[in-house]
């Protein structure tokens, strides 16, 4: 409602020290500062873009010294309704009266504006300009009137004043000096009551010495508010308003006999009254007793500020009576709304560390004084200061400064028609923030922050951020017009409009432009007194024309020019007080009590305003409001008492008269032709109602939220009339309600609803603290605004299912499940229901948690994670109790893996972990992580292993009793468990028990875990963590650090066992990717398996399947040829090849194989070594160690950090499918040119995990894969490694024949499907001729049974990890290709060669003659 921003400033007044009251004049405008023997008169508003001090003095009077000796020193002070006159009591009891009279020339005001001669010093923009003409006042002494008995208080009441004197009278002055003795008061002979009915006995007051110490006077509530010096509150009332003594009764405030201070609402008829004990209580007059009946207390609660501020110091209603200020002796201000919903609390302002606001509260206020529309509230601070006597003693005497905080406010105080629309924005004196949320996602593109984002991003950073768009008012029109009174947004949220003392303006969001009558002398000549709004592209404004002196409707096209030309205007017959539409239709509420309903048509063509107005109808309320002023709002709605009927009815008045709102359903008239409509009698919906929503618009979807009503009641809460649709399968009944209003409690203060969305939106106030320094001006925290919202979809749910209508609630709840946080709502119902219940130490007969569990249910989707996510907030003694009732966390558990929730199951792994046993935790957690590692979910599943080896093996088999739901149902622990001790039943029973046990000693020691504390990196492992220091076992006296061990390795085993399972159904199926990934998340140790399983799970039957599945698997692209070479392919024959291959590696120099070594670390030429990817790596050549590695994701981030020179890219177009063109790049590419999609980002990527694969096949020496993945990669040296491996010790037989099979079985079909791999492969056949002169020698040396011991294959240790940097010479390589073979028989190594080549070319001609058994498996074919 009312929200300071920015910091408080103070203003800066000739004599601070002696400032007594600052009291404003009734429009605001001016406010008189009284000092001990001064009166100054200051302008409210001087407005500049440049000028920070908002005021101006107009006029300053000093009083003489013997003006001072003769009548005492100023006290209060007291302006005349008009303005011209003002009164000023003295301590002396003396009026003395002071005329304000205007005497500047036509035009010209106080302040002449004059520029600098310096040309640099001109001023050149009209925003350096005071615009506002200042009046040339004169205060001049009129008389002085001498009042017996001492001046306690002053009211001003018409054209009289009211005078408490401490001789317990109410005294009657005329502004001319004399005093109306006739209706002068006197407190002894007014009688007191408790109410104004005849029954009741009024008694005067019988004690001495008393009087009135604050009067305050209201019209509308019909008497005066006055407060006694003994602590006393009472109403004075009369029959009329003249307040004839004779006709005077007193309504006392019940309950209240420490009173300090008293304020009156105007418009909704109510009456504060300030306390000592720190509180506020405030009364309405009853209609039916005329009593003072207690409304709401205005009191803070002990989250807000845990002690007393003191006694109430001062009470001010804003001018619109929708706020409430309250300032304390003790120091603090606060603000509250009409009916008690608390908006601000100066006590939770952050003042620093050095502050004590119990002691020294730097806002100690003595009076305070709202300005103009409730824009700043001035504030007369008392602050202790220093003051050096004629002794150079110091002493302290407080002095007094007066300070301005500014404030913005909702729309929805002044102009209450805005609240039918979703969009959130409040208005300040010269600026609007706006948050316009989802609402500005259909229609604005992209506004005011289009240059900075993109339109996508931009729309979701407006949907849900808390920052306000700031639109500043033009200085052109706020500098003249001050303050700003009305604004308007339309239901896109495109334009905006204001209205301040007089004209109107408007503003385009998406250009980002004002609209300003371009003729001043039209802005000057009306003003907007009753609203304004959008309807349709047309600015709608109620205003009086001060040049016509009549009052009207304007409305003026927003495309056109801002002019009277475009004008179309609608005599009114008295002032328009509201405006609001519905559809088609717009009601206006006037002066007359009358309200006047019109039908809206759309005209095109027509210049002057396209809008036609039709009057229909005419409502004259004056019966159901005491007076005009008294309707807050009124609003047309097609919300009716009964949600459905045979023919359509005509929208129903909501009316709100002084909180209490009012239904009058308008029916078609059938008796009277000349009558369209009649209106039946008023119904009372609610009382306390500060703010109305109705829906713009109804949605079948959704018919409960979008046909609801919407009140804010302040302190009472969220009420909503909502409607009941009967169910179908039920019979209809005339006596079943149609509608029910339910209450709700709000944490925020709502501004707007999104009705669709179930949110409510506000604003609230927070600071922060620039300096601590005291004596600095920027001492006092600066204001912000923060945006808040709440889904209340919850509290509608409970509601509903407490009153037994969960059917309705099931159809709302459906209508809201595809809202994004609606699992959150039901979580949220829950959590309420079960904090209630499970704390409250009164007995539940009728428990609503089952009722709620049963309605959760309906929605199987969510159920289980709104059921684990609300025991996970709440304490651990009351999950018996929830679970009791939602069954046990077993069951929902495997519901959630039935289902896939695996992160809702492992929530539910902590709730096992502590209400089962432990072995029964381990068990779920194994079958969750078979479930994660089947998904792929690598995060989940290795919170998971640490989850399972952070269980201690002492706890899975401890003797803990299993919870089940059919356990008794208990409330929360009582104080400590009680053990049947057999000393404390002897005490019970009187007898002492017999032993009937040994006795044992439990000192053991607590196992100390001996893990690495690694840091929890998901929610599951926080808490886990958490739960596994409270419940940590005590292993008993026969667990020896032996079988620790031994359960921990057990454990691990465990653990590893699963690990290696999934790892090996991952290689056996081919994907590379996920068994990378897998290793990384999980810090599986790839090596060492490779070791284990190279001749088991890493043995490969299919080359060529294989290779497909890793060009697939990684999204690589299969090589292609240049025509030429493949022309060439196509004349040659097999007997040709090694004459093709040569001069084709002349074609392609990066096919050359005359690379020593490769591999992960092997680099092409020119580019920088693997140094920041992975450390070296031990040679093969020297030894051949089980090394483990790990796959880090930090490897892969850049992309192009390691590309292969040699990789071309197989054209993935409709031409690769059919006929011996797939084969072919296009011409501009080179023979064997990369294609420039392989460079891109995902290729570049794929390499750089194809070679690090590739170093961990080879250190695990998996000579199958190895030889497949540098296939891929098509690198030579990275074959030859590979082929070396094979001359290991650790390698069988049958793997080194698998190898070879593999490498002729590619061969062949390179020569056969994808000629692409034609030329690398023909470049390793001297490889394959080393393999099978490896095999001749194998089968040598098994004929000649020479025995041969191999040193096996090293156990995985520590030193393994440590690796040696990879030789890069070949003659190096050569010579460490195996441990056992002799130099000299790498000497003859190049002899064999040729004996062997000639064996080879016949086995080969043979193999690739013979036709392949098996169809291809993949595109990769040849026509």
């Amino acid at each position: 409602m009312f929200f300071p921003v920015g910091w408080p400033r103070v203003l800066n007044t000739c004599e601070q020290g002696k400032i007594n009251a600052v009291v404003c004049n009734r429009d605001k405008i001016m406010f008189a500062v009284l000092t001990a023997d001064s009166l100054v008169i200051w302008y409210c508003k001087a407005h500049t873009i440049y000028i920070l001090q908002p005021c101006v003095p107009i006029v300053f009077s000093r009083r003489s010294a013997n003006s001072l000796w003769q009548h005492g020193e100023n006290a209060l002070v007291q302006w005349r309704p008009d303005s011209s006159m003002l009164v000023i009591a003295t301590s002396d009891s003396y009026l003395l009266f002071y005329k304000l009279a205007d005497n500047s020339a036509e035009g010209r005001g106080l302040y002449e504006q004059r520029d600098s001669p310096v040309t640099s010093l001109k001023r050149d923009s009209a925003e350096l300009f005071i615009k506002e003409v200042i009046p040339s006042l004169v205060l001049s002494f009129e008389k002085s009137a001498w009042i017996d008995g001492g001046i306690s208080s002053l009211v001003c009441i018409r054209d009289e004043l009211m005078v408490a004197t401490k001789t317990s009278h109410v005294v009657r002055h005329k502004w001319d000096g004399t005093m109306n003795r006739d209706y002068s008061l006197d407190l002894r002979r007014i009688p007191f009551s408790i109410d104004q009915q005849i029954s009741t006995v009024a008694v005067p007051l019988t004690e001495n010495n008393i009087y009135v110490t604050d009067i305050e006077y209201s019209p509308l509530v019909g008497g005066f508010a006055i407060v006694l010096n003994n602590g006393k509150a009472a109403f004075l009332t009369a029959q009329s308003l003249k307040f004839d003594p004779n006709q005077v009764q007193g309504i006392w405030a019940q309950d209240v006999d420490d009173a300090t201070c008293a304020a009156v609402n105007h418009k909704y008829r109510l009456i504060a009254i300030g306390r000592q004990n720190s509180e506020g209580v405030v009364y309405y007059v009853d209609e039916t007793t005329g009593g003072l009946e207690m409304s709401h207390t205005l009191s803070l609660s002990s989250k807000d500020y845990p002690g007393r501020p003191g006694s109430v110091k001062c009470l001010r209603w804003t001018p619109d009576s929708c706020a409430i200020a309250l300032a304390w002796e003790g120091g603090g201000l606060a603000l509250w709304s009409t009916f008690g919903a608390l908006l601000l609390c100066s006590l939770k302002w952050d003042y620093g560390l050095r502050v004590d606001l119990t002691h020294d509260n730097p806002l100690h206020i003595h009076t305070m004084e709202w300005s103009a529309e409730g824009y700043q509230l001035w504030m007369l601070r008392e602050s202790p200061g220093s003051l050096v006597n004629e002794n150079g003693n110091k002493t302290t005497k407080l002095s007094r400064s007066l300070i301005q905080l500014d404030f913005a406010k909702s729309p929805l105080t002044i102009n209450p028609c805005m609240g039918h629309h979703g969009h959130l924005y409040l208005q300040g004196e010269d600026r609007l923030y706006l948050n316009l949320g989802a609402g500005l996602s259909s229609t604005a593109s992209g506004f005011h922050l289009a240059a900075e984002m993109p339109n996508d991003s931009m729309l979701q950073t407006l949907a849900g951020c808390k920052q306000w768009l700031v639109v500043p008012i033009p200085t052109a029109y706020s500098g003249s017009n001050w303050p700003i009174r009305y604004t308007a947004i339309d239901s896109e949220g495109l334009s905006l409009a204001v209205a301040g003392r007089t004209g109107l303006a408007h503003y385009s969001l998406p250009s980002r432009k004002w609209k300003l009558f371009g003729n001043e002398s039209q802005e000057r000549d009306f003003i907007v007194t009753g609203g304004l709004l959008w309807h349709k592209g047309y600015l709608i404004a109620s205003s009086y024309s001060i040049l016509d002196d009549k009052d009207e409707i304007r409305i003026y096209p927003r495309d056109t020019r801002l002019d009277n030309n475009y004008v179309k205007s609608v005599r009114m017959p008295s002032q328009v007080l509201l405006l609001n539409t519905t559809k088609d239709r717009l009601l206006t509420f006037c002066a007359n009590a009358q309200i006047i309903i019109y039908d809206m048509v759309l005209q095109n063509g027509v210049e002057a305003g396209g809008i036609e107005l039709t009057r229909i109808q005419t409502v004259d309320i004056s019966g159901l409001c005491v007076h005009p002023a008294c309707v807050v709002s009124a609003t047309l709605t097609s919300i009716r008492a009964e949600t459905a009927g045979s023919h359509p009815h005509p929208e129903s008045l909501l009316l709100n008269v002084s909180g209490r709102l009012l239904m009058v359903q308008r029916e078609h008239s059938t008796d009277n032709s000349e009558t369209l409509f009649t209106c039946g009698a008023p119904t009372v919906l609610a009382s306390y109602v500060e703010n109305v929503w109705v829906p713009s618009r109804s949605r079948r979807d959704k018919p409960h939220l979008t046909e609801a009503l919407w009140l804010f009641c302040g302190a009472h809460g969220m009420r909503v009339w909502l409607p009941l649709f009967r169910n179908h399968q039920e019979k209809a009944h005339a006596f079943m309600s149609k509608r029910i209003m339910l209450p709700f409690h709000l944490r925020i203060y709502p501004l707007a609803i999104l009705f669709e969305d179930a949110i409510l939106l506000g604003a609230e106030n927070d600071t922060v603290l620039f300096t601590s320094d005291t004596n600095s001006p920027f001492s006092l925290p600066f204001n912000l605004l923060e945006l808040t919202s709440q889904v209340y979809l919850h509290q509608i749910l409970r509601q509903l299912i407490h009153r037994n209508l969960g059917y309705h609630a099931w159809e709302i709840a459906r209508s809201c499940s595809a809202l994004p946080y609606f699992p959150h709502s039901l979580e949220l119902l829950l959590h309420e229901v079960l904090e209630e219940e499970a704390t409250s130490k009164d007995p539940i007969p009728d428990a609503q948690l089952p009722s709620v569990v049963e309605f959760i249910r309906e929605f199987p989707g969510v159920w289980a994670r709104a059921v684990v996510q609300c025991a996970r907030k709440t304490e651990i003694a009351l999950w018996p109790y929830l679970f009791s009732v939602a069954g046990p966390p077993k069951k929902l558990l495997q519901d959630c893996l039935q289902r896939q929730q695996l992160d809702t199951a492992a929530s539910y792994l902590i709730i096992l972990q502590n209400l089962e046993p432990s072995s029964v935790s381990r068990q779920h957690a194994t079958l969750l992580l078979d479930a994660a590692l089947e998904q792929g979910r690598w995060e989940l599943s290795r919170d998971l292993v640490r989850f399972l080896r952070a269980i201690d093996p002492n706890d899975v088999e401890s003797p803990r009793t299993s919870w089940s739901g059919s356990a008794k149902l208990v409330g929360p622990p009582q104080t400590p468990p009680l053990s049947p001790h057999e000393d404390d039943l002897a005490l019970v029973l009187g007898t002492m028990q017999v032993s009937r046990s040994r006795s044992y000693s439990t000192t053991v020691t607590p196992k100390v875990q001996s893990e690495k504390d690694v840091a929890p990196s998901s929610m599951l492992e926080k808490t886990r963590n958490v739960v596994m220091r409270r419940k940590k076992s005590v292993p008993t006296a026969k667990s020896s650090e032996k079988t620790e061990n031994k359960e921990g390795s057990a454990e691990e085993f465990f653990i590893d066992v699963i690990l290696q399972r999934h790892a090996r159904r991952l290689l056996s199926a081919r994907r590379l990717i996920d068994l990378g990934r897998f290793a990384a998340r999980l810090d599986f140790h790839l090596v060492t398996w490779f070791a284990r399983e190279r001749d088991r799970a890493a043995k490969i039957d299919d080359y060529v399947g294989t290779l497909k599945a890793v060009h697939e698997d990684f999204a690589f692209p299969y090589p292609t040829l240049s025509l030429p070479t493949l022309q060439r392919f196509r004349r040659s024959s097999l007997t040709s090849l090694h004459s093709i291959i040569s001069d084709d590696e002349t074609l392609s120099p990066n096919l050359i194989v005359d690379v020593p070594d490769s591999g992960y670390t092997s680099l092409p030429s020119g580019r920088p070594p693997y140094t920041t990817l992975v450390s070296p790596v031990a040679s093969l050549e020297t030894q051949f160690p089980t090394a483990e590695a790990k796959l880090t994701p930090n490897l892969i981030n850049d992309a192009n950090s390691v590309l292969s020179d040699t990789s071309t890219i197989w054209r993935d177009d409709a031409e690769s499918m059919v006929g011996s063109v797939c084969w072919v790049s296009p011409e501009s590419v080179g023979p064997t040119e990369i294609n420039p999609a392989s460079t891109s980002a995902p290729i570049g990527r794929a390499e750089v995990q194809l070679r690090y694969l590739l170093q961990l096949f080879l250190e695990g020496s998996c000579l199958g894969w190895a030889a497949v993945v540098a296939t891929v990669l098509r690198d030579a040296a990275a074959m030859a490694r590979t082929v070396r491996t094979a001359h290991a010790p650790m390698q069988t037989f049958d793997s080194i024949i698998n190898l070879r099979d593999g490498l002729l079985t590619l061969t062949k079909w390179s020569h056969s499907e994808c000629l692409g791999y034609r030329p690398f492969m023909s470049n390793i056949q001297s490889q394959i001729l080393l393999l099978n002169r490896l095999i001749i020698i194998k089968q040598q040396q098994e004929q000649e049974q020479i025995p041969e011991s191999p040193s096996p294959s090293p156990a995985p240790s520590a030193s393994s990890n440590q690796r040696g940097t990879l030789s890069r010479s070949r003659h190096s390589s050569i010579s460490h290709a195996s441990n056992t073979a002799p130099l000299e028989e790498e000497r003859s190594h190049e002899s064999l060669l040729t004996v062997e080549e000639s064996v080879f070319h016949g086995s080969y001609n043979n193999n690739l003659n013979v036709t392949e058994d098996t169809s291809p498996q993949s595109a990769c074919t040849i026509s």
